[in-house]
């Protein structure tokens, strides 16, 4: 089973896939007219009017619509017929996904992140993607695995064998919150730390020494990690066991190049899950591992009730 981080970004893959349209993509705009004619009559523009102008030149909204649908149409086109099909195959097969489903979803692919709101402005902030348009993304795709598993009957024998073997990953763990200094050598590093010594800020020292453009904006924050994160360099989560919360330690020399000064914000463990709920969450993971991909499944689905996209799109893609 995938960790909560490994998740949280597992989600952001899914959704991204599904919100092509709302991605902030190259665009080459076509057709641009003279300023000039900018206040002459709607008609005069196909009937629509100018939805923006740049350098003395208007596009029209029937151009803003053809390049839309250029360049995202047929992805649209297949994600509204997956929508349509998905939904048809879940009012056959009478399966429901609940409110609190979506809730324990949207709980999961938050991980990693400091809260639920800042994964929602993650997700806008990449994808352009609403906390709606997230919430029912969820909820889509937990309309598609129910479907992908509705045949599938794993044993009991098969769910205690898998918790046997991975009883670790069902165990409670610890999660720091930390921000770091990437520095290129240990002068630099314990530079770094006597100025903190001084009592100057670790998230501004963060923003004028750091190394590392991921972080240093965000004042160093790496976010709340769990003490097995295999995305964070091991040296730092060894250290962070050792630590509490408020300490800062450094220099710590890293296995791929340079030193970090480390700050422990935080620490707290993970929720501990209920015996039915691990054993329910092995069973649709198993189901999940025996049943076809999705991606496969949504084109069945399509073909069993008819999906046909008609008009043209982007030149060289089909249906799938």
């Amino acid at each position: 089973m995938m960790t909560r981080q490994e998740k949280a970004l597992w989600a952001a893959v899914i959704i991204l896939a599904a919100g092509v349209l709302f991605m902030g993509s190259l665009i080459v705009v076509r057709g641009l007219k003279p300023a000039g004619v900018a206040h002459e009559p709607e008609e005069e523009h196909g009937g629509r009017k100018a939805v923006a102008s740049f350098n003395g030149q208007i596009i029209t909204e029937d151009e803003w619509v053809e390049e839309l649908k250029r360049t995202h149409g047929h992805d649209m086109l297949l994600q509204m017929l997956n929508q349509k099909a998905v939904a048809a195959e879940a009012k056959a097969l009478q399966i429901r996904v609940t409110p609190e489903e979506i809730v324990e979803r949207l709980k999961a692919d938050a991980a990693g992140y400091e809260s639920e709101e800042a994964y929602f402005q993650s997700m806008f902030a990449q994808l352009g993607l609403s906390p709606a348009d997230v919430r029912a993304e969820a909820a889509y795709q937990l309309t598609l695995e129910k479907i992908a598993i509705a045949n599938i009957h794993i044993r009991d024998e098969d769910v205690d064998r898998y918790l046997e073997q991975h009883q670790e990953e069902f165990e409670p763990k610890k999660q720091y919150e930390l921000a770091w200094i990437k520095l290129k050598s240990r002068k630099a590093a314990n530079e770094a730390l006597d100025r903190l010594e001084q009592g100057e800020d670790f998230g501004e020292l963060a923003e004028e020494l750091s190394l590392d453009e991921y972080t240093r904006l965000q004042g160093g924050k790496l976010g709340w990690i769990e003490e097995d994160d295999p995305f964070v360099p091991a040296e730092l989560l060894r250290t962070a066991k050792e630590l509490q919360a408020g300490d800062i330690a450094g220099p710590i020399q890293l296995e791929s190049d340079g030193y970090a000064v480390m700050q422990v914000i935080d620490i707290k463990e993970t929720e501990k899950y209920s015996s039915a709920a691990i054993r329910d969450g092995i069973r649709k993971q198993l189901a999940l591992n025996e049943a076809v991909p999705l991606t496969q499944l949504e084109a069945q689905l399509r073909d069993k009730y008819g999906a046909t996209i008609l008009a043209e799109t982007a030149p060289g893609l089909e249906a799938k």
